[in-house]
């Protein structure tokens, strides 16, 4: 391994400790949640309108594209797809680099079945000519019954930054299982860790890192702190 490719693997490793990417192909149905940002410095003119207006600074909002896979194309750092989308009435298709970090999550909502690899055919194609068959067998029913996540727990979500290992980028990424609180990874048990580790590629940091017993010991605390103080009974 060259030096090119060894700090492509390091690109390509740091992308895919903040999200995970599906396994998928030309034919498939997937959501790409594009990150856009927005706001900044405004113009000399604004500032003037606005008078003496805090500048709050960009900010970050996810966009969802949808659409079939048409293409996917290059290898390693340098792999892309193709989403083709109809709207209104007018097909549009985007790039997308798959380790790009302006991509949030790549969902697959539904798998086709194509016996090509490049499906430009679907440019000349509209209605019922342009669908494509769901794909029903084995594998696909595999990939469509893999693990997506917990049910999500009732009240607001928990710092999980408190225990040592998961930073913010992770602890988002916990939050798209539906983990947003220490209690559940307190209650981790040896299947939820596997599938969690298996979901965002952790390479087994959930144990060696001991994020249940942190979890464990942080909850008890809070639950400690919850306990009202026993009143103190009049002397006799």
């Amino acid at each position: 391994m060259n030096i090119i490719q060894q700090l492509e693997a390091e690109q390509m490793n740091a992308i895919l400790a903040k999200r995970g990417v599906p396994e998928f192909g030309p034919g498939d149905t997937v959501k790409v949640m594009v990150k856009v940002i927005e706001g900044g410095e405004a113009d000399s003119k604004d500032k003037k309108a606005k008078g003496k207006a805090k500048d709050t600074g960009p900010t970050v909002r996810l966009q969802a594209y949808e659409g079939v896979v048409i293409a996917r194309s290059g290898s390693g750092l340098n792999e892309s797809f193709t989403v083709r989308k109809i709207s209104y009435g007018e097909g549009v298709e985007r790039v997308f680099p798959i380790y790009s970090p302006f991509i949030a999550e790549i969902e697959v909502v539904r798998r086709g079945k194509v016996r090509r690899a490049k499906l430009y055919y679907l440019r000349g194609r509209r209605g019922k000519s342009a669908r494509i068959v769901e794909r029903s067998d084995a594998r696909a029913r595999r990939l469509n019954a893999a693990w997506k996540g917990f049910k999500k727990p009732k009240g607001e979500g928990e710092d999980l930054t408190q225990i040592k290992g998961i930073d913010a980028d992770l602890a988002a990424r916990l939050k798209q299982l539906n983990c947003i609180k220490i209690e559940q990874i307190a209650n981790f048990s040896d299947e939820d860790i596997a599938n969690v580790d298996e979901a965002l590629k952790l390479q087994g940091r959930i144990e060696k890192q001991d994020w249940v017993g942190q979890a464990q010991k942080l909850f008890a605390e809070s639950t400690a702190a919850e306990v009202p103080a026993e009143a103190e009974q009049p002397k006799a």
